[in-house]
């Protein structure tokens, strides 16, 4: 994807509300439309996180006066999880616990609303953490049947032993494959979007070391990349590397972060 649209869609976004219609205006996957939303959600999470916890005391007078904590997540423009978590807290209640189980709660009027701000989140919710991690299972399901079908040798992350904080890839080959023209060692599979700012945080968390330790390898980013992204030593490809093949994607493209 080129910068320009990717920007556009990125501006477009405001709300995961956004997604179908951004998805229909530049006629691009709703899965990727999706995780571009995920995405931008966290980022504005992590640069207002503090500021909404200062305002905690308010939303719990608000709360209290009849504002429900939905009209207060919206009005703040926050996640509906993290309201309740961040308005939990302020009550003294535990939040961590709540929100796995609201039905601990004995308030009916709170035990509802923090439900329903489960039920609309799709970032920062139970469920939606288990899609993103079934999300990421299904990709690396299908680079399991790709690599057996070709009767390749590997080993998978939890087949190497290693020791505690040790970097590992997903896959491991033991011997090299050319893979269009580029020699693969690794393989490493993501079920996101990959901009500069996401591409960046894996090379130094993640692929830096794979190269270092195991050489070339490749990484999948399963609902594309920005076509500025400059690869060290790996190849990068997407969904499309395996629908030519023949994979059926169809539900790891079509499972989506949205209500």
């Amino acid at each position: 994807m080129n910068t320009k649209i990717y920007q556009q869609i990125y501006q477009g976004l405001e709300s995961s509300e956004d997604i179908s219609k951004v998805s229909k205006k530049y006629s691009v996957s709703i899965s990727t439309i999706s995780s571009i939303s995920h995405q931008k959600t966290v980022r504005n999470v992590k640069k207002y996180h503090s500021r909404i916890v200062q305002k905690a005391p308010r939303m719990v007078r608000s709360w209290h006066k009849g504002k429900t904590i939905l009209e207060l997540a919206r009005q703040n423009r926050f996640p509906p999880v993290l309201i309740a978590s961040i308005m939990l807290k302020e009550m003294g209640i535990k939040s961590k616990s709540v929100i796995k189980n609201p039905a601990i709660l004995s308030n009916k009027r709170l035990k509802q609303e923090v439900m329903q701000a489960i039920e609309n989140d799709m970032d920062f919710s139970p469920r939606g953490h288990e899609v993103q991690s079934r999300l990421g299972d299904m990709g690396e399901e299908l680079i399991h049947d790709w690599l057996t079908d070709h009767d390749l040798d590997f080993l998978t992350e939890s087949d190497m032993n290693k020791e505690p904080n040790a970097k590992t890839p997903d896959f491991l080959l033991k011997e090299c494959i050319d893979v269009d023209g580029s020699k693969v060692k690794w393989i490493e599979s993501k079920a996101v979007f990959a901009d500069e700012t996401e591409h960046n945080r894996y090379q130094k968390k993640q692929l830096g070391f794979y190269e270092e330790l195991f050489g070339p390898g490749m990484v999948v980013y399963w609902y594309g990349y920005l076509d500025t992204i400059n690869p060290n030593n790996y190849l990068i490809v997407d969904h499309t590397f395996f629908e030519l093949m023949g994979y059926d994607l169809d539900k790891l493209l079509n499972h989506v972060m949205v209500q």
